[in-house]
């Protein structure tokens, strides 16, 4: 009996230090994280809660085979954008089945490239156009700028080959592309020099994202680590601003 009552005591003073490690995870980092949700629900994707709070997500070959039927389905997912591109030459892998799933399941969706410093500006939007036709697609573009992507650019650099891709998009698609970033990166390196384009912003917080210099914040990318029913794997939640509806990203 002794060692049944310590063993118990052990799992007590377990529990009651994994429920003190979330709370002050949830004061001084709020936010999801993806050790912690791990640690609570294991690896199993499908054991943890349904997302909620949101309007959109965006999606890539990494949630592998979507069940668009059950999302279109799902009133929470308003829109969807899909990575088309990435560089001169990387074609997603899903991203036509993605995009036709999409439309099927009547879901408004979006394309998006993923930016390089690895390649030429017309090389890269030549990629991007070839696959993301204007008459496919319900939702204006996004030029998806991160530093794992041009990182080896300068500042002045990113901007200027950033400047020719957007102009590019609106030339060809007749309206101005959506550029995203993270919070932190838009704001060291973007902000003041693309306040005509509107913005999806990254930013892991409960508090909404604020664009220093931008006339249009128009999609707050909240959480990289979403579960949402007909995704087997962490999917990308994105919230509209106040004010914004989806017509606002539309072509």
């Amino acid at each position: 009996m002794k060692i049944l009552k310590k063993i118990g005591s052990i799992l007590l003073v377990a529990m009651l230090l994994l429920v003190a490690g979330v709370v002050v995870h949830e004061v001084f980092f709020p936010g999801e994280d993806p050790l912690l949700m791990r640690t609570i629900f294991g690896s199993d994707n499908s054991r943890k809660p349904f997302s909620n709070d949101y309007d959109g997500i965006d999606v890539s070959h990494h949630q592998g085979r979507i069940d668009w039927p059950v999302l279109g389905a799902n009133q929470l997912v308003g829109f969807v954008y899909v990575k088309a591109t990435e560089g001169s030459s990387h074609i997603d892998s899903r991203f036509h089945h993605n995009v036709k799933g999409a439309r099927k399941a009547g879901i408004p969706v979006g394309a998006y490239h993923f930016l390089s410093s690895k390649s030429s500006i017309a090389s890269q939007f030549l990629n991007f156009y070839h696959q993301a036709k204007p008459g496919m697609l319900d939702l204006r573009p996004v030029v998806d700028v991160e530093w794992q992507g041009v990182g080896a650019w300068t500042t002045r650099q990113l901007c200027d080959s950033l400047s020719r891709f957007v102009w590019l998009v609106e030339q060809y698609y007749g309206r101005k592309p959506i550029i995203y970033a993270d919070a932190k990166f838009y704001k060291k390196h973007l902000s003041g020099r693309f306040s005509s384009y509107p913005l999806f912003i990254a930013h892991y917080r409960r508090k909404r994202p604020s664009a220093p210099g931008a006339d249009s914040l128009l999609i707050w990318q909240r959480s990289e680590n979403g579960h949402v029913a007909g995704i087997g794997k962490d999917v990308d939640l994105d919230v509209l601003m106040p004010g914004v509806t989806v017509d606002d990203l539309r072509l």
